[in-house]
């Protein structure tokens, strides 16, 4: 039902080209891929270097999800967040992550140079834990969201309020992000983050 409604706002959107269609049907290849594997497929996925793309949005739950009106929220959530993120110096070009096999990363997220840590991700729940080195001028602690394939792009993914703290600490308060945030504080099982393409 989810994809029939998704294919229905594409077609309502206007005219989607073939280049979309494909990313559209790798996107829910992966997706299917990944519960028959039980995640396995997005643990084996994870390690290399990725390059931040766009802000990622996913809803989960029926609230959100029932009618159009979703596709619509999170347009206007991509929009807000892309204006957040770029004050703190996210862009496409300027942020990455690099996970290895052994569990660790470095990340560069804007201005916050030279992050670095360990990662934990449980393929069950698709739960990652970031855990960042103390030593960092930045007190990120442990972070834990989700980790997605998507097609050829891996999602971030964290709850509201966990991004807005994390964005904050990377830079000053972003006025974009408490309004987002505001926006969104009804819903539950909302969790905004960063799309990243090797």
């Amino acid at each position: 039902m989810k994809r029939i409604l998704l294919c229905a706002a594409l077609l309502l959107c206007g005219t989607v080209s073939a280049q979309d269609w494909g990313d559209l049907l790798k996107k829910v290849a992966t997706e299917a891929a990944d519960k028959v594997t039980g995640g396995k497929l997005t643990e084996a996925a994870i390690a290399g270097c990725w390059n931040y793309a766009a802000p990622a949005v996913k809803f989960e739950g029926d609230d959100l999800l029932s009618g159009l009106g979703g596709t619509a929220m999170e347009s206007t959530v991509t929009t807000r967040l892309e204006k957040a993120y770029a004050l703190v110096g996210i862009r496409p070009g300027a942020a990455s992550f690099t996970f290895t096999k052994e569990k660790t990363f470095t990340a560069v997220l804007g201005k916050a140079k030279n992050l670095s840590g360990t990662y934990a991700f449980d393929p069950e729940t698709h739960e990652i834990r970031l855990t960042f080195d103390k030593t960092s001028k930045f007190k990120l602690g442990t972070l834990t969201g989700h980790a997605y394939i998507r097609g050829s792009e891996l999602q971030l993914l964290f709850p509201v309020t966990k991004l807005v703290e994390v964005v904050t600490e990377l830079g000053s308060k972003v006025s974009s992000l408490q309004t987002v945030a505001k926006l969104l504080e009804k819903y539950k099982e909302v969790y905004l983050g960063f799309a990243f393409e090797k």
